[in-house]
């Protein structure tokens, strides 16, 4: 049976995001084809912190999986389970904890140029206000919408769904944002805790 022999850190604040390392031990499942002298190995993995994915979908490094962690887990405490490629899994009961976190009170952008290109990429600049001392380090959740008065009040698609960490308070994400009509859109940012912050409006076309 696969086993989870350590999870590093073992306990991370709600508005914190970074770098996790999960070590894992198994022998992997093996078949031998004898007729032409082959063995192949089924590196398939899953790995769930909760019911969040985490990590690659191979077997890499020797069971060593370091993966970026965002601010996406409530307070709590979270089984770790690695399931392999045969089926057989391995839980590490409330291997992970999630303490309460030190959240902004909201977030502002900088102004965004106009017009943007759909399915363009560029970038946004959000600063988080009221952040905590050394300023906030975690992720933001990201939509984007018309803006109100606009004809067709509807979602539009945008890529990352999640920023990437914000580095003492102040995050430049490079977002695409895909419209089937030129328009004013805004992009709106939320974090775990439910604060959040709109851009102006501005256009794509």
């Amino acid at each position: 049976m696969p086993t989870v022999v350590s999870v590093d850190p073992s306990t991370r604040k709600a508005s914190s995001s970074g770098p996790v390392t999960i070590t894992l031990g198994a022998v992997l499942p093996t078949s031998v084809d004898y007729g032409s002298g082959t063995a192949t190995v089924d590196d398939r993995l899953t790995l769930k912190i909760g019911a969040q994915t985490f990590g690659p979908s191979r077997w890499t490094d020797a069971g060593v999986v370091t993966d970026f962690l965002p601010s996406i887990l409530q307070p709590g405490d979270y089984d770790v389970t690695v399931t392999l490629g045969d089926g057989r899994f391995a839980t590490a009961t409330d291997a992970f904890r999630v303490t309460p976190g030190d959240w902004p009170t909201g977030y502002t952008f900088d102004t965004i140029p106009s017009p943007q290109s759909s399915g363009v990429p560029f970038e946004v600049t959000i600063t988080a206000q009221g952040a905590p001392d050394g300023g906030y380090g975690g992720t933001v959740y990201l939509s984007a919408f018309t803006a109100p008065g606009s004809a067709n009040q509807s979602p539009a698609p945008i890529s990352p769904t999640v920023s990437g960490p914000f580095d003492g308070g102040v995050r430049t994400e490079t977002v695409t944002v895909t419209v089937d009509h030129a328009d004013q859109y805004q992009i709106q940012v939320f974090d775990l805790a439910g604060h959040r912050g709109t851009s102006l409006p501005f256009t794509i076309r």
